[in-house]
């Protein structure tokens, strides 16, 4: 597969690089900011998009989030900008590529994806489902929105960094048909945003398409 990463420049290099950050439902964009400042730290120019997560649908949020990369492709030409989505937002970026991504959105870093949804989303839905519409979106039920999405993203690199305690998405619903890398890091649901190691494992994959085994197994 050809990767839009080939715009991260000469040998991969990240400087210069964007990585937009965004999260998931019943959340703020102030919950990524730690793993952005990791990630600034490592050299990235970074950035935190947030969003209303309980009213709509993640195709409509989705597009607005496309409509955003593409207004800072336009106001950075020539600058790779990769994606760095926790949860919800993963669906949220799947959506945004299917509406359609500017050519200088590079590699997608995916953390805890409910890619084939949500046991826990399923079970909310008779107490929360009624006004909360992206929840029912993310039901684990084989008929919900997110199990109807392509479960292949053409045209880009897909890591997905899961995690051993995830009580919210279990671990097989984490995976896409055609992802890149994936790996698993010894953390809970939303603990993984706040590990020096899923930093270290964003930071190769942006580089180079793998993540780096060499990062430790860390617990948070």
């Amino acid at each position: 597969m050809q990767s839009k990463a080939a715009h991260a420049g000469e040998n991969g290099s990240k400087h210069g690089d964007i990585v937009v950050l965004t999260h998931g439902i019943f959340s703020s964009k102030w919950l990524i900011a730690p793993l952005a400042r990791r990630l600034r730290r490592a050299g990235y120019d970074t950035r935190l998009w947030g969003y209303f997560t309980l009213r709509g649908s993640n195709r409509d949020i989705g597009q607005r989030f496309a409509n955003y990369l593409a207004k800072l492709s336009q106001e950075n030409p020539g600058r790779t900008i990769h994606v760095v989505a926790h949860s919800m937002g993963s669906i949220v970026s799947r959506c945004a590529l299917l509406a359609g991504v500017p050519p200088s959105v590079g590699r997608i870093v995916m953390l805890a994806p409910p890619n084939r949804g949500s046991h826990v989303a399923r079970q909310l839905l008779p107490i929360y489902g009624w006004f909360c519409t992206t929840l029912c979106e993310l039901s684990d039920d084989p008929l919900s929105f997110v199990n109807t999405l392509p479960r292949e993203v053409d045209g880009h690199e897909v890591g997905v960094i899961a995690v051993t305690r995830d009580n919210v998405v279990r671990l097989e619903s984490t995976y896409l048909d055609n992802h890149r890398d994936h790996v698993v890091v010894n953390s809970w649901h939303t603990g993984v945003l706040w590990l020096d190691e899923t930093g270290e494992y964003i930071d190769s994959f942006l580089q180079t398409g793998q993540f780096a085994r060499s990062a430790k197994l860390a617990t948070c």
